[in-house]
């Protein structure tokens, strides 16, 4: 993954680390990103969106902290061995990264949780 296939969604109500986050547990998930493959510096990918290190680190220090990412001081940062992070652990980490997404989105229109929350009940289990 390379710095320019970051990117940012203005209208997002999620901030922007969380976007960050979810842009490479998506790309793990996909497989875009096998164990080992190595992640842009922190002030690479910064630099490239225009946004501060410190929230690209807060993206990076939150996915090493689940097992997704691991970091050597000097040497960069690199997707874990997925031995260490069971993909059942990836699994439950994006949807959490969905329903953070859909609760955020739903907060910015002015609905509730419980609202939300009453809207998913709804849905055919097929959609």
């Amino acid at each position: 993954m390379q710095p320019e296939e970051f990117y940012l969604e203005p209208s997002s109500a999620l901030p922007v680390y969380v976007q960050l986050r979810e842009q490479v547990l998506r790309a793990v998930a996909t497989g875009a990103l096998d164990a080992g493959d190595q992640l842009p510096t922190v002030r690479q990918i910064a630099v490239h969106l225009g946004v501060n290190p410190n929230t690209v680190n807060r993206a990076y220090m939150e996915l090493e902290r689940e097992g997704v990412l691991t970091t050597g001081r000097g040497r960069g940062t690199f997707v874990s061995d997925r031995r260490h992070s069971p993909n059942a652990d990836l699994q439950a980490a994006r949807l959490r990264d969905i329903a953070r997404r859909a609760a955020g989105e739903a907060r910015a229109l002015g609905f509730t949780r419980s609202e939300l929350t009453a809207a998913l009940r709804a849905l055919p289990e097929t959609e």
